[in-house]
């Protein structure tokens, strides 16, 4: 059935503030590529929004999708706070360091061409005011996701032209989490990121027309920067920048596993991150993601409050627009809204968790709140309940929903197909689920139409079938009108998308990090980068080579420090297929530090990162130009089960 339209209260202000404060705008909308001389952003491309609302879009979806798309620009948030919006799906924040010429950025875009913009555009106007550029003193990261760090190159290399030492700093352990997003689990991630934002998509009344959070991740180059500080306690920032006092609220667990809101007595300003913003965010993301934990976003909103509510006059974060205290009450009753809804689906969920209920029964039955449900920052616009109940249940009890039918479940594939000869064969399915598609039960019509898909694509006799190709038609037109329906934009991103492959097949995920990122990573991350990526099958075709003996590896890297003394080493192994290491002590050439390890690899670090990179990318490795001791053979060895993963794994078809 489709969603009715919510009733919307605008007791936030929300186009009177979203429209507040705008200083300048960029005279060029496109913002192009630094390697392919591509568009990666283009500010006009949502204009279409600016429209009623059609059919083909959830009324409020839409309404949102106006709110996020306000013009790009330069906007002025309270005296000495100013947010570049509109230039990608984040939001940069510049904060002024009182009685002097430097400022400091509170995260950074994805791309490193959107951030250069964004400061660009700052500076003009920074310069109409004080006659000069402004002082990039530092870079703030708020948490570990890539929309808020991925352009720190831009400001590293604007700093480091004006001759300014900058100061990186970012919640303890962001790095670390970083990291794990972005490189462990990356190509899965970017590969489900093509739903969950739509990036296949045409923008337009009929496709994109944002995810609730913004309007879409910019298509640049993405870089990773280590924090040279980090944040390890809450207060007042310590080693912190002169003149400014920072104080500072880690979060971890909330929206990001490592996270921290800053707050500018200076200003009476509130930087929340993305731990508040206009919309239900997801207690678990449908890109995949570590499930974040409901109960402690709630306790520390509680805490910001308690902290911070009653000095602050305006709250603002890295998405969407602030929130000006009108009469007194509007930061903390926007804060207060938040805290209690996170804290309501979490309470209910576990309450009827408790209760037997599975996952699926809670997301359909549960009722939340309704002096808050109507509230435009709580609707689910980018987080859906739905969703969210899911990842409350998955926080604490897995995967696994208790009953033994689903403890061991068959492939897709196999269910599908054994289904389908339940039901009667595929024409039978096929017009069993145009009846459901006919009477709007679009839902069950999904559920028939995939397990056909799966069917008939993985049968070779009836791939190419009429059935087959007519099952892929009906199940696109049905996630077309869910998608069209939905109010929540990620669902809706991964309707069409879903509809859109069925259509035009698979589209690849592009990973757009600089290789210079990975200079970023600690030994146990650099090296985990190709551990993730051992084909262990291949492995076992050849024991006496893989299983049998370990294959041992010492990396001994000259230009690193360990333990605050020059030169630093790393120990590789390749034992029962598996590639593990520690850190070990820095041994000089041309002498190994043990004679009886395979290999001993002397090298500076940027050849490492090189090497490293070759080996992931599945390219043949190269020592020639490096000091060994040991059969050169081993590295070969190791690096040839490397696999590359598929940027453009099947998702709707199996």
């Amino acid at each position: 059935m489709a969603i009715t339209q919510p009733r919307i209260e605008d007791s936030n202000h929300d186009f009177e503030f979203a429209n507040r404060g705008l200083l300048r705008t960029d005279r060029d909308s496109y913002i192009l590529s630094d390697t392919t001389n591509q568009i990666v952003w283009d500010t006009e491309a949502y204009a279409f929004l600016q429209e009623e609302a059609p059919e083909t879009a959830n009324a409020s979806l839409w309404r949102q999708g106006q709110l996020c798309s306000v013009t790009a620009g330069l906007y002025h948030v309270t005296e000495g706070v100013y947010q570049i919006r509109g230039l990608d799906l984040a939001n940069m924040s510049i904060v002024k360091i009182p009685n002097s010429n430097g400022i400091i950025i509170i995260d950074c875009l994805t791309s490193v061409e959107t951030a250069r913009r964004a400061i660009q555009l700052y500076q003009v106007e920074h310069r109409d005011r004080h006659g000069q550029d402004a002082e990039i003193k530092a870079l703030f990261y708020t948490h570990c996701h890539a929309d808020h760090f991925g352009g720190a190159q831009a400001i590293i290399d604007i700093a480091t032209k004006a001759g300014t030492a900058l100061q990186i700093i970012g919640p303890d352990g962001f790095l670390e989490h970083a990291v794990s997003e972005n490189v462990y689990a990356g190509p899965a991630m970017a590969r489900r990121s093509i739903y969950m934002y739509g990036e296949a998509l045409e923008k337009s009344p009929v496709g994109q027309i944002g995810c609730g959070l913004g309007q879409a991740l910019s298509t640049g180059t993405s870089s990773l920067v280590a924090p040279l500080q980090n944040i390890t306690k809450s207060g007042v920032l310590a080693p912190g920048i002169e003149g400014l006092q920072i104080i500072c609220q880690l979060t971890p667990g909330t929206e990001a596993p490592a996270e921290v809101n800053f707050y500018f007595p200076d200003y009476r300003a509130l930087c929340m991150a993305e731990n508040a913003t206009h919309t239900l965010h997801n207690i678990q993301t449908l890109r995949g993601a570590p499930v974040r934990d409901a109960r402690l976003w709630s306790r520390y909103m509680d805490e910001s409050i308690t902290l911070f509510g009653d000095k602050s006059d305006v709250v603002f974060s890295s998405h969407h627009w602030p929130t000006w205290n009108h009469d007194g009450k509007l930061v903390v009753n926007f804060l207060s809204e938040q805290r209690d809804y996170y804290a309501y689906l979490h309470n209910e969920t576990l309450r009827q968790l408790n209760d037997g209920k599975t996952p699926v029964e809670i997301a359909e039955e549960i009722e939340m709140p309704p002096t808050l449900s109507a509230r435009t920052n709580l609707r689910g616009y980018y987080g859906s309940i739905s969703h969210n109940v899911k990842g409350v249940y998955d926080h604490y009890m897995g995967w696994f929903n208790g009953n033994p039918a689903y403890l061991w479940p068959l492939t897709p594939v196999d269910e599908a197909t054994e289904l389908v000869k339940c039901m009667g064969g595929s024409k039978a399915v096929l017009e069993m689920a145009q009846v459901y598609h006919t009477n709007k039960n679009l839902r069950f019509a999904a559920t028939l139409l995939d397990k056909l898909v799966f069917a008939t694509q993985s049968s070779p006799d009836e791939k190419n079938s009429e059935v087959a190709k007519e099952a892929k038609e009906e199940l696109a037109a049905v996630y077309t009108e869910l998608g069209y329906s939905t109010e929540n934009g990620t669902w809706r991103n991964f309707f069409l998308t879903g509809a859109f492959e069925l259509q035009n097949g698979p589209q690849a995920a592009i990973n757009a990090m600089t290789p210079q990122s990975m200079m970023a990573l600690g030994f146990d991350q650099l090296f985990d980068i190709i551990a993730i990526r051992i084909n262990g099958p291949e492995a076992f075709k050849q024991p006496t080579k893989y299983l049998e003996k370990e294959i041992t590896i010492d990396f001994m890297v000259e230009d690193m420090e360990q333990l605050e003394k020059p030169g630093a080493g790393w120990h590789l192994r390749l034992s029962n297929a598996a590639l593990t290491g520690h850190a070990v002590p820095y041994t000089a050439s041309p002498n190994p530090r043990n004679a009886e390890i395979t290999l001993t690899v002397w090298l500076k670090h940027q050849e490492l990162v090189a090497l490293i990179g070759a080996a992931a990318a599945s390219k043949t490795p190269n020592l020639d130009k490096l000091i060994i001791s040991g059969n050169v053979d081993a590295w070969t060895d190791i690096t040839s089960l490397v696999t590359v993963p598929n940027p453009a794994f099947n998702i709707v078809t199996p």
